[in-house]
């Protein structure tokens, strides 16, 4: 046997739905008529403590918290005397570097075609970043007491856009431990090591692990490719050394600048500064003093 059964649908009554606004705000109870805005009741009955409006949201309140605290007239109002006073003694404290400092040294603007520079002083180091036209890049670290150069290094963008490597031009780039579970092999460490490492008055080059007597070295000046030669008699060794300073300065070698000595199996190569060189170095000190950052 089937039974059948008959489902009757409820009447709806609509009628308690025509109250009903576009607006999510909650109507203000009529017993709360002509209260500020620091005073609006929410849904749950008790005090809404968010401003109105965006004008009263950015407004500075008084460490009080009192009421009306932010509006004009009251005495924790951006416009008001004691606000004035608070924001002059802030600009006083901040020095003459800090933003609207009286004392601070205006910066030009950087001409179209010339290098820019952001200077800034870290761990002991005067930190020089200098940007070039063509998109290359340069950092120089330079020791905060001695001024001596510590590191230099460059890299270009490759022609196809992208960052270059960074060459050291002088110091040494920081080399990765062996990790003898991912390496296959590691430098013998008895290998030469090649680096610079400047005075305030020479280039100097370092060549570490040359066991060979003195005589046996041969220092020169290829004047036709400006560069520094270094060859060994028994030719166990031999270098090429370019210095790059005096490209940027259009400077030429001269063989009386240049000296050599060696001692305890390291070679050290000398090259006196030519005046122009140290000059410039000293004023790219001088405009890291003037608008370095302290980190």
């Amino acid at each position: 046997f089937t039974k059948s059964a008959k489902c009757t649908a409820m009447p709806i009554d609509y009628s308690k739905f025509d109250n009903i606004g576009d607006s999510d705000e909650e109507p203000q109870p009529s017993g709360v008529a002509g209260v500020g805005a620091a005073n609006r009741i929410g849904r749950n009955g008790r005090e809404v403590l968010e401003a109105g409006g965006l004008e009263e949201k950015f407004t500075m309140l008084p460490g009080n918290h009192a009421p009306g605290a932010g509006y004009p007239g009251h005495p924790g109002h951006r416009d008001s005397p004691e606000m004035t006073a608070l924001a002059a003694e802030l600009e006083r404290l901040a020095g003459p570097g800090g933003p609207g400092g009286k004392g601070m040294a205006t910066q030009e603007p950087p001409k179209p075609g010339e290098p820019q520079r952001v200077c800034m002083k870290s761990d002991g180091r005067k930190k020089i970043h200098t940007t070039f036209p063509d998109g290359g890049e340069m950092v120089e670290e330079y020791d905060d007491k001695t001024d001596v150069l510590m590191v230099r290094k460059v890299r270009k963008p490759t022609k196809v856009g992208k960052e270059g490597d960074w060459v050291f031009e002088v110091g040494q780039a920081t080399e990765a431990a062996f990790d003898p579970y991912s390496d296959v092999m590691r430098a013998s460490t008895s290998n030469p090591i090649f680096l610079r490492k400047d005075t305030p008055e020479h280039f100097q080059w370092r060549i570490r692990n040359l066991p060979y007597p003195a005589d046996v070295y041969s220092v020169l000046v290829d004047h036709e490719k400006q560069e520094i030669v270094v060859k060994t008699s028994n030719k166990k060794y031999y270098k090429r050394i370019q210095v790059p300073d005096l490209l940027r300065y259009d400077l030429k070698f001269q063989d009386e600048l240049l000296s050599w000595k060696h001692q305890h199996s390291t070679l050290i190569i000398s090259y006196r500064k030519p005046p122009k060189i140290v000059a410039g170095e000293q004023e790219a000190l001088r405009d890291a003093e003037k608008s370095a950052m302290k980190m």
